[in-house]
């Protein structure tokens, strides 16, 4: 498998977490709202959802243009929109990606965290947000994370759960489960799909609690950046290399390529 990014043809070749996550963003989507959808270049359910939506679309990738699909190319921490902008939010296998290094926006090992933060200041009151994400055996990688119940309790502080669902793979196929049975779950990066998937349909909570995870998440970057003064801490999931090395030899293959 390469380190390319994964495309709307490999979703189609090879049974990933697609197949839950799509239907279920659909199925909670309300006629008529305003909605954004974050990672677009990949997602094929916008034709889906009820065509008195207002859609809006924001990746950092080239997002193919699709019609009634208002489609921005740039990045969410700096989005046009103005704050309380949207009714839903739809963050499809999306946020486990956000301050990695293979988009070019890391290392930032907490860049998950603050696209959340910026997520919520653009929901409106009593807005949602619908967020899918592999779930299992924690994984940090160049490429994704992958989380387990503590980690992703971290990252949704500030807003509130109406209601998460758990999905194993089962060969080909996503079967429903308990959380508890996703517990040693990994990440295929052979496949690239997951062992588990969360689904998770959230509204920001109160102010106190925003304002509180805030201040956590600005603690807990500083601490780090004052411990490794920036230094990405995952393994390459492909190769086993450590951060530092990858760095290296992703550099020097760089170099050996100029003419």
């Amino acid at each position: 498998m390469s380190r390319d990014y994964p495309s709307t043809r490999h979703f189609d070749t090879v049974v990933t977490d697609r197949v839950v996550e799509e239907p279920w963003a659909v199925s909670k989507v309300r006629p008529g709202e305003r909605l954004l959808d974050v990672g677009s270049a990949t997602s094929r359910y916008l034709r889906e959802l009820p065509d008195d939506c207002r859609l809006y679309a924001i990746d950092i990738r080239p997002t193919p243009a699709q019609a009634g699909v208002a489609v921005v190319v740039g990045d969410l921490l700096c989005a046009p929109f103005r704050l309380g902008s949207f009714d839903v939010i739809t963050c499809i296998s999306t946020i486990e990606h956000v301050g990695l290094d293979i988009y070019g926006q890391g290392p930032d090992e907490f860049g998950d965290e603050v696209a959340m933060r910026h997520l919520r200041r653009l929901l409106r009151p009593g807005g949602r947000l619908l967020v899918t994400a592999p779930f299992g055996k924690r994984t940090v990688s160049a490429w994704l994370r992958a989380y387990d119940w503590a980690s992703f309790q971290r990252l949704i502080r500030g807003y509130r759960v109406l209601s998460t669902t758990f999905y194993r793979r089962d060969g080909d196929r996503f079967v429903p489960c308990e959380r508890r049975d996703l517990a040693g779950a990994a990440f295929d990066f052979v496949g690239m799909r997951s062992g588990g998937v969360l689904l998770a349909e959230l509204t920001p909570a109160g102010g106190a609690g925003f304002l509180l995870a805030r201040l956590d998440l600005r603690l807990r970057r500083t601490w780090r950046r004052l411990t490794l003064r920036g230094r990405p801490w995952w393994r390459d999931p492909w190769s086993g290399e450590g951060a530092a090395s990858w760095f290296r030899n992703r550099r020097n293959a760089a170099e050996r390529r100029r003419p």
